[in-house]
């Protein structure tokens, strides 16, 4: 189960009383409780950590960014495919329902640990079928590098850029660096557009989603 510090940040009321009720009662987490924006956990427990943050509100977005030591997830109350780019767009380790069942949210949990993306396989589906509906040019990976190729790769299967990293043996800045020379080049935003540049089988990205 998550070793890491679990906090959230947001004043939605009845979603604050959910967390409590699914997560607070559980001795094997580390649950810390929810917080508003302005005011912020002591830096030692917030920091390594993983993070769930209103995806409603707005000032939320503005929390200060870290080093990527703590891991993001976004809860929104109707979550949708613009919400996913949303997070993928933020760098985020996960995409939410905020009455996510207490099943769904722990193993939300366990795969964001673990280095993966997690997101509801249903809400996955639907961003397929959206890439897949809209138009878009026919992408040919020949031009991109050898290390490029293999970044796009992981990423479109759900890796972290930490997670990338350490299977590659580079620093999560340097695989930032290339997804960002990659979206430029290829006139995309974020990783869900990663999936229709290098779409993997409907197998493999069931995989890389954590239900």
């Amino acid at each position: 189960m998550a070793g890491l510090p679990v906090l959230a940040f947001g004043r939605d009321r009845r979603w604050a009383a959910h967390l409590q009720r699914v997560l607070g009662p559980r001795g094997e987490l580390d649950w810390c409780g929810v917080f508003s924006a302005e005011t912020l956990p002591p830096v030692s427990v917030s920091r390594q950590a993983i993070w769930l943050l209103d995806g409603d509100d707005l000032r939320t977005a503005r929390l200060p960014q870290d080093e990527g030591e703590s891991q993001r997830i976004y809860c929104f109350r109707h979550p949708d495919v613009a919400s996913l780019r949303s997070c993928a767009r933020l760098g985020a380790s996960g995409c939410l329902e905020k009455q996510a069942p207490p099943e769904v949210l722990l193993r939300a949990l366990r795969a964001v640990e673990s280095g993966l993306f997690a997101v509801d396989s249903s809400l996955l589906m639907r961003a397929l079928a959206a890439e897949r509906r809209a138009p878009a040019p026919v992408h040919n990976l020949g031009h991109l590098t050898d290390r490029q190729r293999e970044i796009v790769h992981w990423a479109a299967m759900g890796m972290s850029n930490k997670q990338i990293g350490r299977r590659l043996g580079i620093s999560p800045e340097t695989v930032k660096s290339h997804l960002h020379q990659v979206f430029e080049r290829e006139g995309i935003s974020g990783r869900v557009a990663l999936l229709a540049l290098h779409r993997p089988d409907q197998k493999a990205a069931a995989d890389a989603s954590m239900v």
